[in-house]
């Protein structure tokens, strides 16, 4: 009786004595004027020691932004609190004309007015400038970063460009040159169908993104009629709400949706018809592609492509997480996909 009371008394004192997590939310000028960018820090209360190796930055994909993708406030589904956990000091920012960041007037116009917003070479001077931020703050030279979906390309294609400023590169769900992608080249949506080599500019500068159509493709991706058993009841309300928190606008609309720039549209139909924007035998730092095994946004060849291409990454690794979609952060096998990124940024080069 008396071991048990000790063991509940230190299970007791370890959950008080962990470090209390600080949150900063700041605004900064990107390299471009009249742009700021949101960027969001969490770490440990009283974090004193900043190194190439122990700072990670997350890059946001092609619809929602970084704070309900990595910090989403259910339950323990906050991927930064778990990296923050683990000793990371762990940053994350929104693309211009994504989630609290600035919007240029095209986001404010009928969507047809315009062509795409947020074209990848404007995606990565906003990555490039966040990175300064964190290396002139922190007075480090590299930093780790951890892309989902397009947030993957994009931390790619940066990493390709500077890869000197890069400690590690995690490219999670990437799609890259696969020619028969069914979502994002020929035969999708992004095709102009009367000049097929054309990318569909009649989509406009930005599209809608509601609750609906999210549940639909998660939904999808699921290959089991009980999707529940991929992950938690709750958890899929959840993210949508904090996702659609993050366009002022989603509410005047019926149903509330978010506003997407189709910037990575055009590009990724670029990529998927083999016009790449850049080749990853430029990227010279220790690199992890990983991904669920039902992903629809990055299919193996996408990810065999990647691996064939990383001919001067001091490092290269491929992970499948088995059971698991494009969404695998909030999904059941979440601890294990963390784990393995985990283990892959703890490994010496």
């Amino acid at each position: 009786m008396q071991l048990r009371w000790l063991f509940i008394f230190l299970m007791l004192f370890a959950s008080l004595a962990q470090a209390k997590t600080v949150k900063q939310d700041v605004m900064i000028d990107a390299f471009d004027p009249g742009i700021k960018l949101f960027v969001r820090s969490k770490m440990a209360e009283g974090q004193s020691r900043f190194t190439d190796d122990n700072i990670v930055l997350f890059v946001h994909g092609a619809t929602f932004s970084s704070t309900p993708d990595f910090d989403l406030p259910y339950k323990d589904y906050s991927w930064a609190d778990w990296m923050v956990d683990k000793g990371y000091v762990v940053y994350m920012f929104d693309k211009r004309n994504y989630g609290f960041s600035s919007r240029e007037k095209a986001m404010d116009e009928p969507a047809a007015n315009n062509r795409p917003v947020t074209r990848s070479y404007l995606a990565i001077r906003d990555l490039g400038a966040v990175i300064e931020h964190i290396r002139q703050k922190h007075k480090v030279n590299k930093v780790t970063l951890i892309g989902w979906s397009w947030g993957a390309m994009t931390a790619g294609y940066y990493s390709s460009l500077n890869s000197e400023k890069v400690h590690k590169l995690v490219m999670y769900a990437p799609a890259y040159s696969f020619a028969q992608h069914t979502n994002l080249g020929a035969g999708s949506n992004s095709q102009n169908k009367r000049k097929p080599n054309e990318f569909n500019y009649a989509l406009g500068a930005y599209r809608l993104g509601s609750k609906a159509g999210n549940d639909a493709r998660w939904d999808g991706e699921i290959p089991v009629a009980d999707k529940n058993s991929y992950r938690e009841e709750g958890v899929r309300d959840a993210f949508a709400l904090e996702a659609l928190k993050t366009d002022p606008t989603s509410e005047t609309r019926s149903p509330p949706s978010l506003r997407a720039p189709n910037g990575v549209l055009e590009d990724s139909f670029m990529q998927a018809t083999g016009r790449g924007l850049w080749n990853a035998s430029s990227i010279y730092v220790p690199t992890l592609v990983i991904a669920g095994e039902f992903d629809t946004w990055s299919f193996p060849e996408d990810r065999e492509g990647l691996m064939r291409d990383l001919t001067n990454a001091l490092v290269k690794k491929q992970v499948v997480i088995k059971n698991a979609t494009h969404f695998v952060l909030f999904e059941k096998p979440r601890f294990e996909f963390f784990g393995e990124i985990a283990n892959f940024l703890k490994a010496q080069p």
